[in-house]
C-alpha cells in the first residue's frame, strides 16, 4: 500500500484506510488521519515521548505506570527531561487534586494509564483531561489494557496522544498497535529516510 497503483496496493491501502476510520469512531477521534500504525503500545509510547520532549520539560506520571512508560521517560531523565511521579490513592487511582498539585511552569506532559496492568484500577480519565486542559498540559493515556474492552473517547476526555495496541482488546495480531496525534502537535521524528 501506499507504494503503487496496481489492484492488490490498492486493496491494501483500502483497508488501512478503513481501520483508521474504525479506530477513529472507536476512540471518539475526529481525524482518522491523525492516527499512527506502530508495531505495539511501547512504540506508540517511545515515539510520543521521545518525539514531544526536550530538555528543561517537566512530565507528571503516576506511580501505577507499566514499564513500557518508566524505561523511555527514566532514559530521557537522564538527558535533563524533569520526572515527577504522583502516588495513588488507596484505591490505585491518580487524583486530579495530586496532579494539580505537581503542574509547574514547565510541565509539558501529563501520562497515566487508562488502567493498571497489576491491580486493575481505572483512572478517571475525563477528571484528569480537564485538569491537563485548563493548564495547556499534552494529555497522553497508554491504553494498552483498555483499548476495546473499556470506552475511550479521546475528544469528550481531552486526550492529545493515546497509546494503544492491536493484539489485546483490539483482537488484532501480534506486532501492531498504534497512536492518536491530536490536532495542532507534531512530533519530532525517532527516524528518517524513504518517504519520511
Amino acid at each position: 500500500p501506499g507504494r503503487s497503483g496496481y489492484g492488490m496496493a490498492m486493496q491494501a491501502a483500502e483497508k488501512i484506510s478503513e481501520c483508521r476510520e474504525n479506530l477513529a469512531r472507536l476512540f471518539g477521534i475526529a481525524d482518522p488521519l491523525r492516527i499512527v500504525f506502530t508495531g505495539n503500545a511501547t512504540g506508540a509510547i517511545n515515539l510520543a515521548v521521545k518525539g514531544l520532549l526536550a530538555p528543561g520539560d517537566h512530565v507528571i506520571i503516576s506511580s501505577m505506570e507499566h514499564n513500557a512508560v518508566l524505561r523511555p521517560l527514566k532514559k530521557l531523565e537522564k538527558a535533563g527531561v524533569e520526572l515527577d511521579i504522583v502516588k495513588t490513592d488507596a484505591d490505585g487511582r491518580v487524583g486530579p487534586e495530586e496532579v494539580a498539585g505537581r503542574i509547574k511552569e514547565n510541565t509539558k506532559l501529563l501520562l497515566v494509564t487508562h488502567a493498571s496492568n497489576v491491580t486493575g484500577a481505572v483512572n478517571d480519565l475525563a477528571a484528569l483531561g480537564r485538569l491537563a486542559k485548563m493548564h495547556k498540559v499534552v494529555f497522553m493515556v497508554d491504553a494498552a489494557q483498555t483499548a476495546g474492552n473499556i470506552p475511550l473517547q479521546a475528544g469528550l476526555m481531552n486526550i492529545d496522544l493515546l497509546a494503544f495496541p492491536g493484539h489485546k482488546g483490539l483482537l488484532g495480531p501480534q506486532g501492531t498497535g498504534g497512536l492518536y496525534i491530536g490536532a495542532g502537535l507534531c512530533l519530532d521524528t525517532l527516524m528518517e529516510g524513504g518517504t519520511g
